[in-house]
């Protein structure tokens, strides 16, 4: 008698939107209060979102990135909105009407004058960082 082999564990993607500093820092400022983001180490947007997501229980990350852009070191932000799974190991490719309103709820969060700073944003899938600990909810948020 031939026992099934188990289904394989799928592998967790996060998906979200690749921002500028500038980018980030507008949302910060629309979304936090100037208390919570003052009390950031060095104002460090990324982390005062970070710990307002904790803090309200929302499932949502971002995460500082290194990338070469026009010959100079830079830092780029994954805003991680949601989680995928993946059976294969490879990046999944979201489908394209997820991607748009995940851009348009972006977008609506910040005020009208500065939208316009949003266009041109991509997203993207990414694992989650080897060097960060996994919180429970990234399984979890994968399988609902």
């Amino acid at each position: 008698m031939n026992t099934p082999e188990p289904a394989p564990t799928p592998m967790p993607y996060l998906i979200g939107a690749i921002l500028t500093e500038r980018q980030l820092q507008l949302i910060a400022e629309h979304m936090l209060s100037a208390e919570r983001i003052s009390s950031a180490w060095h104002n460090d947007y990324a982390w005062a979102i970070n710990e307002f997501f904790h803090d309200s229980c929302f499932h949502q990350v971002v995460i500082p990135r290194q990338t070469k852009a026009f010959e100079k070191d830079t830092t780029v932000y994954f805003y991680s909105h949601s989680v995928i799974p993946s059976f294969n190991g490879q990046p999944p490719n979201p489908h394209p009407n997820e991607c748009r309103r995940l851009l348009r709820g972006l977008v609506k969060c910040v005020p009208v004058e500065v939208r316009k700073e949003f266009l041109g944003v991509r997203m993207a899938v990414t694992t989650w960082p080897k060097y960060w600990a996994e919180p429970e909810w990234l399984y979890e948020d994968m399988i609902e």
